[in-house]
């Protein structure tokens, strides 16, 4: 593994990885992250390995010293300052809470299973995991505005990275074109509140988001539903206010 740039530190504490950037403009170099995928190394069970061949025609994979292998969308493939849970795709209201629905061909691994996370030099990096959520985000709400956050791998703390627009576009298509400029995501901290249910992982949790009665109530429009697909395993979906019968919410397993 290559040398650490002097203002940043790495923290293992037992099996988990804590990341403090110690002071703003710390850059960490391509040598530091290691060879490129290239044999089979990592085991049969490894997260990675249910996610590695599917997404290599889409980005790269690196092998992050004490953090493992990660995946980075190309520039080509997502556009010029790519977001996660916000390029390319909407947000839909599913029975597990609010979730990402990509306009690519791939999303429904790296939205649905795993954790984002930015790093000053490289961008948004992708670190693998193997269970599924309707979005690993926690959210935030009030004054006509919604905001959410990646939720980093466990035992990381990278900082924040909140994504704020106005409530009245949060059901529109394409969310990355409705997005507030980040100079106001201090102003907006202040103006919005923590929102959502938090529902245990196997790894912290993930959030249900705004309640889907509450965005209708406020944008006026109708609340888009996901796609029926079968769902996760070990997660029961949230009653729904007119039936009994709950519809079904995207993703339940890696495609294989």
């Amino acid at each position: 593994m290559g040398s650490w740039h002097p203002r940043v530190r790495w923290l293992r504490t037992g099996t988990s990885v804590l990341a403090i950037l110690a002071a703003s403009g710390c850059v960490m170099g391509p040598d530091e992250f290691g060879p490129q995928v290239t044999s089979s190394s990592t085991p049969l069970d490894h997260p990675i390995s249910q996610f590695r061949d599917v997404l290599a025609p889409y980005g790269t994979w690196m092998d992050l010293p004490h953090i493992g292998w990660v995946w980075q969308p190309n520039p080509d493939e997502v556009g010029a300052g790519f977001v996660p849970y916000s390029s390319n795709g909407r947000w839909v209201s599913s029975d597990w809470g609010w979730t990402f629905e990509s306009d690519t061909d791939w999303g429904w691994a790296p939205f649905h299973y795993g954790r984002w996370f930015n790093t000053p030099s490289e961008g948004w990096l992708w670190w693998p995991d193997n269970e599924w959520a309707p979005a690993w985000v926690d959210w935030r709400w009030g004054n006509g505005f919604v905001g959410w956050q990646p939720l980093a791998p466990p035992g990381m703390n990278t900082g924040l990275s909140w994504t704020f627009m106005s409530a009245d576009n949060f059901v529109q298509p394409d969310v990355g074109s409705h997005l507030l400029p980040e100079s106001r995501v201090q102003e907006l901290m202040r103006q919005t509140q923590p929102v959502g249910e938090h529902v245990v992982a196997r790894e912290g949790y993930w959030n249900r988001g705004p309640e889907p009665e509450e965005v209708a109530r406020v944008t006026g429009q109708e609340v888009p539903l996901s796609q029926p697909m079968t769902p996760p395993t070990a997660h029961p979906p949230r009653a729904s206010a007119k039936s009994s019968e709950p519809r079904s919410a995207q993703g339940s397993s890696p495609r294989r």
